[in-house]
């Protein structure tokens, strides 16, 4: 029997590299089918740039940023290497935040061979189920983050899934949702499930990213789904992303 965690396949380590070739940083990611060969590295932007780097702080910057921050994406386990800018241009994309509400979400489109595992894939993996919907969104409710801790992982490349419990209604705040867990620098950028079991079933749905810690509290801030999917249809409607 199949007892590979989908989602854990669909969140491999990432990493970015300055410039000058020195590396950057290592962080989480996970992957977004689109079609086809096309597929969007779904991360928080301050992976891409440094931490506590909020775009509605940064507005007018984004000129700099080649010169900054990480220049080139690797990912060993998917065997890619990719340019973030063209020139001064970022290739990637991130969330408008009209609203100033520290929606901390990027996205770099991608072409991948063979399918590899996507977060937005539903149905039966094995042991697991996954969900678009459907489990409980209310205080209490368990599930898992997927990330790298410190840069850690299992077997070099998989992420290390962390229990947690949703600290309040998912539904309470539309910009973010906030999680009672250990995540921790590395985590950052990872997806964000619900895990419930039924029977010999194992229930998921991806229901966010992780973004930020309070340590002192154990306290994780993520951005839900909804926003992220903004994020999502804006890079899907621009079809040339994945031709540059």
């Amino acid at each position: 029997m199949d007892l590979i965690d989908p989602f854990a396949q669909a969140s491999p380590r990432f990493a970015t590299r300055l410039k000058n070739g020195e590396p950057h940083q290592v962080f989480s990611g996970f992957l977004f089918h689109v079609d086809a060969d096309r597929y969007i590295v779904l991360t928080a932007l301050h992976c891409l740039l440094r931490p506590n780097t909020f775009y509605f702080k940064n507005r007018g910057t984004e000129a700099t940023w080649a010169d900054t921050y990480g220049h080139d994406l690797d990912c060993e386990a998917l065997g890619i290497s990719v340019p973030l800018y063209d020139g001064q241009a970022p290739r990637f994309r991130w969330h408008q935040d009209p609203d100033n509400a520290s929606l901390d979400v990027a996205g770099v489109p991608v072409r991948l061979r063979g399918q590899p595992q996507a977060i937005n894939w539903t149905g039966r993996f094995g042991d697991y189920e996954v969900l678009p919907q459907g489990l409980p969104l209310t205080t209490g409710s368990a599930g898992m983050i997927y990330g790298f801790p410190g840069g850690a992982a299992i077997l070099r490349s998989a992420p290390i899934a962390r229990g947690f419990t949703l600290a309040s209604d998912y539904r309470l705040n539309p910009y973010a949702f906030h999680i009672d867990g250990i995540g921790g620098a590395g985590c950052s950028g990872g997806p964000v499930a619900l895990r419930a079991e039924r029977g010999d079933r194992t229930m998921m749905q991806w229901i966010g990213i992780y973004v930020a810690t309070y340590e002192a509290e154990r306290l994780g801030r993520c951005i839900p789904r909804e926003r992220v999917m903004e994020l999502v249809d804006a890079m899907i409607a621009e079809p040339d992303l994945w031709n540059s």
